[in-house]
């Protein structure tokens, strides 16, 4: 495990989403026995207005602001956690590419790296820097030597060119971007094929589990068919998958955690009575959450997008013992014994009822030994090996 070094991960992700996310987990991790600064999301002064008006949504108006501390510092087991919550942006994404987008860009980047830069100052964290690029290469490709550090790497999780909400400014800035860094670190199979050929070096960490958190899901106790889902309902779900699913087992409760982020999709799943949105739960309540369930189920589309996606949801379902159906939408070669995978839509529905009957203690157990193997801990051990290998390369 990497020890006693400084890092500075640089997200698009907010802190305090509601949604495990991997950047998060994965910082949380490096944070036990180094010293991390996350850079929060970068806001802008529509988002920190929106707060104003609504108000108890993380970070504050004040935090955005700069009313309070931009850095919060949170002690860890042998390191330290620094969250800086950068100064406000002008919102850029609604533009077309030219000079214009370009131009407020580039004034964007430069108020945020000179927080950054401030911030690392002040914790005395500028010697032998590792800069982690989350999924951000919107900034990372017009930073390049505005962050002074030993190594930077592009962390990759998605697949940024078929985003909708991503891709019209991202996609051109992650071309422009990979070939910058000293490595990638991808999360899937998928992201492999696509990124190894366009950065100097590439790596695969796939995405883990809390373990501790989520197995205290775990129960082999009989379950009344409730089928779950945790994680937001949008773009990657199968919708006719679905409400076949819902007519096909009409006594079955299909149990959905998370935000429906379209009304079109929200009127599909009001149309049936066995179906129940229970909204966004962090993730401290999860595991009660599935413990409740039967079975858990992943039914994304099968397409360009989500073939890049490693989901967290599975192994989170795996911990607690639960049977999982999911699609085939990418790689996932690793879980062919362990769950249902599914290219059809027939079978897939089929599964439902073979899955839940067909349940036991032993296969329960199998299931939360096999999630054990894939915790955060063995994610960020591979990631620290990787770091230490790219330094000793450097300096060899």
């Amino acid at each position: 495990m990497l020890k006693g070094r400084n890092i500075v991960c640089y997200s698009r992700t907010n802190w305090f989403d509601e949604y495990a996310k991997t950047v998060i987990e994965i910082t949380k991790v490096f944070a036990e026995d180094n010293q991390v600064l996350y850079v929060d999301y970068q806001f802008t002064w529509k988002d920190a207005l929106q707060r104003l008006i609504k108000g108890s949504q993380k970070p504050s108006f004040a935090q955005i602001m700069g009313l309070k501390p931009r850095v919060q510092s949170f002690p860890t087991k042998n390191g330290v956690l620094h969250l800086l919550t950068p100064p406000p942006i002008f919102p850029t994404n609604f533009l077309s590419r030219g000079a214009l987008y370009v131009w407020l860009h580039r004034r964007n980047v430069k108020r945020v790296n000179k927080s950054i830069n401030k911030a690392l100052k002040s914790l005395g964290m500028e010697e032998q820097l590792v800069l982690i690029n989350s999924f951000n290469p919107d900034f990372g490709a017009y930073s390049k030597n505005s962050i002074a550090s030993s190594l930077e790497i592009y962390h990759c999780y998605d697949e940024i060119s078929a985003a909708e909400w991503a891709a019209k400014h991202g996609a051109p800035a992650e071309e422009k971007y990979l070939p910058m860094v000293d490595a990638t670190v991808v999360t899937s199979e998928g992201l492999l094929q696509t990124k190894r050929l366009k950065t100097p070096q590439c790596f695969l960490v796939k995405n883990g589990v809390n373990f501790d958190l989520f197995h205290q899901g775990y129960t082999e106790d009989a379950k009344k068919p409730i089928v779950g889902y945790v994680g937001a309902i949008d773009f990657r779900s199968d919708y006719k998958l679905l409400e076949a699913c819902f007519e096909a087992y009409p006594e079955y409760e299909f149990h959905f955690v998370g935000k429906v982020m379209e009304d079109r999709i929200q009127a599909i799943l009001d149309r049936h009575e066995n179906v129940k949105l229970l909204g966004s739960m962090p993730a401290t309540e999860l595991p009660a959450f599935l413990k409740t369930c039967a079975l858990g189920i992943i039914p994304f589309e099968i397409n360009e997008f989500t073939k890049g996606v490693y989901p967290l949801k599975i192994n989170e379902y795996l911990a607690t013992g639960i049977p999982v159906i999911s699609t085939r939408f990418g790689q996932l070669a690793d879980f062919e014994d362990i769950a249902s995978l599914h290219a059809e839509q027939d079978a897939f529905v089929s599964a439902l009822k073979l899955e839940i009957e067909g349940d036991s203690p032993a296969k329960r157990q199998a299931r939360a030994a096999f999630a054990k193997e894939n915790s955060w801990y063995g994610r960020v051990a591979e990631f620290g090996r990787i770091i230490k290998q790219l330094e000793a390369d450097k300096h060899a």
